[in-house]
């Protein structure tokens, strides 16, 4: 046999192999071997590159007839809760006094109010540990998890849409609305603040026909404004006021002490200023 030939054997023997798994992989090396006779195993190492432990337990099978089952599960290093039973037992012990369960028991799954970290500091201040003996914070974040602790905020019971006196409210807000309308001293309006504005070349998501350009990354704004609207229903004025700061009442009180001159003219007041 030429070189030629003996290197496509090879690769064919070699192609084989990569296929295979298992004990059938096993199998196919030892029949190999078994073929080529004395320094089988040690040619099939020099030339095929075939491991000589993986050789002789296929022999073992062949001649046996019994395959060898894999516990790949038992290999690797043990999981945490596996290694340290007491220091799952200290993180129960600190989790379960900041739990909280489900307020509708629709589920029994329980929600920790603790971070990772926290856990670790606790074990660590409180219990003894030092410092290489718990796992890191993302380790610790995966067991907990694993333990059935789960870092999500309890959603509390949500109140009733409507209860039996919701109609009963709405009526007595009309009717004083209407009374309000009524006086010709009185000035209905409505106040209401929106979420802050971030002002700069920034994109919102929105649409336009003019084609505006807008940063391709959110970085810092410009400014940060609070809008602030005044509402006045029997004539459908609006006025928009922003702020850089937060809309306190102070505030509220001073935008429509500004409105109050041109207000003031459209009402038959009761009072002397």
């Amino acid at each position: 046999m030429n070189r030629e030939h003996l290197s496509e054997v090879k690769c064919s023997l070699q192609t084989g192999v990569a296929l295979l798994k298992g004990a059938s992989k096993r199998l196919f090396m030892a029949s190999v071997v078994s073929q080529l006779g004395r320094g089988g195993q040690r040619l099939a190492e020099k030339e095929l590159g075939w491991n000589r432990d993986l050789i002789r337990k296929g022999l073992h099978e062949l001649k046996t007839g019994m395959a060898c089952v894999d516990n790949f599960s038992a290999r690797g290093r043990k999981r945490w809760e596996e290694r340290n039973p007491e220091l799952v037992k200290d993180i129960r012990e600190i989790v379960d006094a900041h739990c909280e369960t489900d307020p509708t028991f629709r589920t029994t799954r329980l929600y920790r109010r603790l971070t990772a970290k926290e856990v670790r500091r606790h074990l660590i201040e409180d219990k003894g540990y030092q410092p290489d003996q718990v796992p890191k914070e993302r380790s610790m974040r995966d067991l907990l998890g694993v333990l059935g602790f789960h870092p999500r905020k309890v959603v509390k019971s949500k109140p009733l849409r409507k209860i039996k006196e919701t109609d009963a409210i709405f009526n007595q807000v009309q009717q004083v609305n209407q009374q309000a309308d009524a006086d010709p001293g009185t000035v209905r309006i409505s106040v209401d603040t929106k979420a802050v504005v971030a002002i700069g070349d920034l994109s919102r998501g929105g649409k336009s026909r003019q084609g505006e350009q807008a940063l391709d990354h959110d970085f810092e704004p410009e400014a940060k404004m609070t809008p602030f609207g005044v509402f006045r229903p029997d004539t459908s004025e609006t006025w928009l006021f922003f702020t850089a700061g937060s809309v306190t009442a102070d505030f509220m009180i001073d935008r429509l002490q500004d409105l109050w001159p041109d207000l003031k003219k459209t009402v038959i007041l009761h009072i002397p200023w």
